[in-house]
């Protein structure tokens, strides 16, 4: 793969005696919707909790983002970094309005910056107009997220994301997750308008026909091992593939 802009090489995770993650070596493609899917187990968050600096005592190996090896560096450094993550478990604020949401999550949290705002209010960063307008919020920017669907929930946690104005990979941690058959196809319509307008995005999801159908690479993990790389095309008529998930009638992780 030509110009990664995220690349994993030998990345394992051990917990005790557990082997979590089996040595993934991967790459995420600039301007591309790389899919991460496998059964339940499989280590999906696992691995996304290594690439972002959440497991630094139990992970090994490298991650290298763009030229950059940043393995072993802190969470928010990496987020300052550009390397941007969502969670399954959304991180909002009910109470306040989905415009405050995405400048609460705009500004670094710092203690001059700390200082600074509590004497003189920071301005309305421009970078959440850009983010309210790429990702159609304006209709609900002044509403509160508890007055919304789970989809326009899952979009506010993708702009929560975003509005870092450094972003050079998102990684998106079963975003899909409590939506049903339309607003996952909305969702995944979504995605990729984002595709089209630069963004690069890792999709970890159990919800293979979302990853089959949106995603321009796919790589799939069983017990913490990488089995298939390919094509949606190459992973639908992969051995591998249909062995571990689509010949099975449950979902997964």
């Amino acid at each position: 793969m030509s110009d990664p802009v995220l690349r994993t090489e030998n990345l394992t995770v051990r917990f005790g005696g557990l082997l979590a993650v089996n040595d993934v070596s991967l790459e995420c493609g600039r301007g591309q919707l790389t899919g991460l899917t496998g059964p339940n187990g499989a280590g999906k968050t696992t691995f996304i909790d290594a690439v972002t600096g959440f497991l630094p005592n139990n992970a090994s190996g490298r991650v290298v983002l763009e030229d950059d090896d940043v393995f072993g560096r802190a969470p928010h450094v990496l987020s300052h970094d550009g390397l941007t993550r969502t969670w399954q478990t959304l991180e909002l604020f009910d109470d306040i309005s989905v415009r405050s949401n995405l400048e609460v999550a705009s500004r670094r949290l710092t203690l001059a910056g700390a200082f600074k705002d509590y004497f003189r209010p920071a301005r309305t960063d421009e970078r959440v107009d850009e983010v309210i307008d790429l990702l159609d919020l304006g209709p609900i920017a002044d509403r509160q997220p508890r007055e919304l669907s789970q989809g326009q929930r899952k979009m506010v946690g993708v702009g929560r994301a975003l509005v870092s104005s450094t972003t050079k990979i998102l990684l998106l941690d079963e975003p899909a997750a409590g939506l049903d058959k339309a607003e996952t196809q909305w969702f995944g319509q979504q995605l990729r308008r984002l595709i089209d307008e630069g963004y690069t995005m890792l999709l970890i999801d159990h919800d293979m026909g979302l990853v089959l159908s949106v995603c321009d690479q796919i790589h799939m993990l069983v017990f913490g091992k990488l089995v298939a790389s390919g094509s949606p095309h190459e992973m639908r008529n992969n051995p591998e593939v249909i062995a571990a998930y689509l010949g099975h009638s449950g979902g997964g992780e």
